[in-house]
This record gives C-alpha cells, structure tokens and sequence, in this order.
C-alpha cells in the first residue's frame, strides 16, 4: 500500500466519522432529550443508553443519569479529583471519560441573588483559567427549581475537556453540579448533559455534608 492508498483511505474514514456526526447531532435535534431520558432510554443511531434516577444526600436531590455508571474508584479520585474539597458525589461511565458530579458549597445565597452567583463563578474560573474557553451561560427552571449554568472547554493534559457547571439552591446552601466529558465526545453529550441537567427534582430541606439537618 503506497501513502496515496493511505491518505485515501484516512480521508474516507474522516468522511464516514463526520456524516455520522452529522446523523447523530440530527438524530438528537429531532429527540425530547429531558423526555427520553425521564422515561429511562435514549436513542443514539441503533444504540439505546438506559437512564436511571440516583438519589443523593439522603433523597434530598434526585437527578437520572446513564444507569451504567457507577461511583468513581478512589484511586481514580485522586488522579482526577486531587484536592480535599473534592465533590460530594463522584459517578463516571464506563471509560472514565464521562464524568457527573455534586457537592455542597459552604455559600449561601438567596434565589434572587443565584444569577449573580452564577456569573461569579463563571468569572473566578476565567481568571484562574485562562485558557479555558467560555461557552453559554443563563438560567433555567427546572421542576420549580432555579438553576444557573455555565459551561466551557477547558485543557487537561493532553486532552480537552468541555463541562457544564450548574447551581441551586437547596435549603441556605448553594448546591454545585457538573457533567464534564473529552471534547471529541460533546457533540453527543453535551446535549445529554443539558437533559441531565433538567431532570433534577430537589426537596428542598437544609443539608450538610453528612445528608439533611433535622
């Protein structure tokens, strides 16, 4: 095989890759995603990804996630989530790439005031990571719920990674969530996130690190 027979064969797998993007991203725009994944499966092309609703901090917060993923191993932990305020809840997929988090901040913050929160957020991580590029930004409700969000791709190693951030409220304290994953996987989970996202259903009592304060 001479480099022409190569270059024509990398050319028509990059081809291939695209217009099955191109289909999946369609596929994904004509989906109810939040529907789908409340109803416990989503499809992508001929593969269906199973949905299930994880309750956290004693079933104070509840949100649906792929039931294939399992609580990060503490070895991993340490690689990916080094420091002593690491997330609460650690869930990852099966390759480790696909990552969902939650943690209790020690803020407290009126609704009123969680878009400005929000916006603060957003500017303390530009400024501490320049680098990171700053994608959307806005507020949403979900099930009552107010929640502000961010999301941005920002590099990690050899990779990039793109992350959606939210918070809400839940009790006095800020609740801090993510969904992160390798940038050459956002076009399909970037949208998933985003459906994620608006499956969260809180009971809204105070909480601590330990669960709900009586």
């Amino acid at each position: 095989m001479n480099f022409m027979d190569e270059e024509v064969i990398e050319m028509t797998k990059h081809a291939r890759q695209k217009k099955r993007m191109e289909n999946i991203e369609n596929q994904l725009l004509n989906t109810d995603i939040v529907k789908a994944i409340k109803d416990g499966q989503l499809m992508i092309e001929d593969e269906t990804i199973e949905f299930k609703e994880m309750s956290f901090y004693e079933d104070q917060i509840r949100m649906c996630m792929p039931a294939t993923f399992d609580v990060m191993e503490p070895e991993l932990m340490d690689i990916k989530y080094p420091s002593s305020r690491r997330p609460d809840y650690i869930y990852t997929s099966e390759s480790t790439s696909i990552n969902v988090t939650l943690k209790i901040m020690e803020q407290q913050v009126k609704e009123e005031e969680l878009e400005d929160f929000t916006e603060a957020m957003r500017n303390i991580l530009q400024k501490t990571q320049p680098t990171t590029k700053m994608l959307d930004f806005g507020m949403n409700e979900v099930n009552g719920l107010q929640i502000g969000y961010f999301d941005f791709i920002s590099p990690a190693l050899d990779n990039k990674i793109y992350n959606l951030m939210f918070l809400f409220i839940v009790g006095e304290n800020v609740m801090m969530g993510s969904v992160n994953c390798l940038k050459k996987e956002m076009d399909i989970w970037k949208p998933i996130a985003y459906g994620m996202m608006e499956s969260i259903f809180v009971e809204n009592k105070l909480l601590d690190g330990e669960g709900v304060v009586e």
